[in-house]
């Protein structure tokens, strides 16, 4: 049951299944099924995952199609305005802000920024989040649940502040889930800081990458 229903025109149900297919497409080439290691600054390491079925939760929008199919009539483009509810849970300028936010989602990953951080338990009023990655430059906030950290929730970083701990992101790297060793590099800062003096995180790295970085720390050592 909806605490306070909002309704949408027919006008913003085309503006949300635009965002919403745009926003699928995005998240099938360049997040779904993948796992992301992040590295942070104290050099721990935490993965997180994208998963089809939590799309349609993500766009915060309520629809009369399950999970799978609101997601896979987005990727098709087949996705009507008709299969948006009228009826919805947040405002207009919410969803229009969260289909944004999905629309851009990778970017929140791979921007070239010092801003992007890492929260553990973050509180919110009505789950604790083991984990979460914002920007505050982008005023975005992926909040990602249960022990898998699947990504769940958008949110507005200005709106997530109560956590348990907050560090600064120094990489973020990818793979498929079915592959053994990352190979895709997200967001890089500086690989002397990340690597220098904790060798083991090559470890999980493909062979590509662990030559390039283990070539880059023997030249500092020269």
């Amino acid at each position: 049951m909806m605490a306070t229903p909002y309704t949408l025109s027919d006008n913003h149900k085309e503006r949300l299944r635009t965002l919403a297919i745009s926003g699928a497409q995005n998240f099938k080439t360049r997040l779904s099924n993948k796992v992301f290691r992040v590295i942070c600054e104290d050099h721990t390491t935490e993965d997180v995952r994208f998963f089809s079925a939590d799309f349609k939760h993500l766009t915060g929008l309520y629809s009369n199609l399950g999970d799978e199919e609101f997601y896979n009539n987005c990727v098709n483009g087949t996705l009507d305005k008709g299969n948006i509810e009228t009826m919805q849970k947040y405002e207009w300028q919410t969803l229009k802000r969260k289909g944004q936010d999905v629309e851009r989602l990778y970017d929140l990953l791979s921007s070239d920024t010092e801003k992007t951080v890492l929260l553990n338990e973050l509180e919110t009023h009505t789950y604790t989040f083991p984990v979460a990655i914002k920007n505050p430059l982008l005023n975005m906030c992926v909040a990602f649940a249960s022990d898998a950290h699947k990504a769940r929730s958008m949110r507005k970083a200005s709106n997530s502040l109560n956590a348990t701990s907050t560090k600064k992101v120094l990489a973020i790297f990818a793979k498929q889930s079915y592959e053994p060793n990352f190979g895709e590099v997200v967001y890089m800062s500086d690989a002397l800081n990340v690597f220098q003096g904790h060798e083991e995180l090559l470890d999980s790295l493909n062979s590509t990458l662990q030559k390039e970085y283990s070539e880059q720390l023997q030249a500092q050592k020269k």
